[in-house]
């Protein structure tokens, strides 16, 4: 005969607290987003990564607008009209293809506007995922796409702005500095060492 133990009952699982990104605001964001661009209902694992996107740029801009001055809204935007607007269509809106491609928007390529859209028209999606998959490369699914990406556009460089002059200190003395004190200054520049370059070990 078994004796029916009588105590506390086990402690009911804590309830899941949601995501900070899996919040209504972010997904009637979203869902204006699909709306606007027609593409009809998504994954619920595609619709909380771009959630999560809306969400960082948020943050991001909140730290420094002027370094990070890209949208969620625009983000978003532009990683579903590549895939959905090209040829590859709704059915490469899946949440691993989606990474790859977020990752390969360079703002070199962005720049490119229609050139990138074109891009990716010649390049399958589905097809390309399934097959880094066969070979057990479904991680490198991105350098995949980045390396094909590159043999259309080319590589994305950066253009680099020509460095500013330095500016000349002036040799003109300024009205409240007598003259015996400016010439002490001007022999100090000239004495002055230069700074020499390091060397590397």
């Amino acid at each position: 005969m078994t004796t029916k133990r009588v105590g506390r009952p086990p402690n009911p699982p804590a309830p899941t607290v949601p995501e900070p990104y899996d919040r209504p605001e972010y997904a009637e964001r979203l869902q204006a987003i699909v709306d606007a661009l027609e593409i009809g209902d998504l994954a619920k694992d595609v619709k909380l990564y771009c959630q999560k996107i809306l969400r960082r740029c948020d943050l991001l801009r909140a730290t420094d607008v002027k370094r990070f001055p890209a949208k969620g809204e625009e983000q978003v935007t532009l990683l579903l009209r590549v895939v959905f607007e090209s040829t590859n269509g709704a059915a490469a809106l899946r949440l691993p293809i989606l990474r790859a491609v977020n990752t390969c928007l360079h703002p070199v390529f962005v720049a490119r506007g229609l050139a990138l859209l074109e891009a990716f028209d010649q390049i399958d999606l589905v097809g390309l995922h399934a097959t880094v998959t066969d070979l057990g490369l479904a991680d490198q699914m991105d350098r995949a796409l980045r390396h094909k990406l590159v043999q259309i556009l080319g590589p994305p460089v950066m253009t680099v702005l020509p460095k500013k002059p330095s500016a000349r200190r002036s040799t003109v003395r300024p009205k409240d500095v007598t003259q015996k004190s400016w010439d002490d200054v001007m022999v100090l520049r000239k004495l002055k060492p230069k700074r020499q370059a390091r060397v590397a070990a």
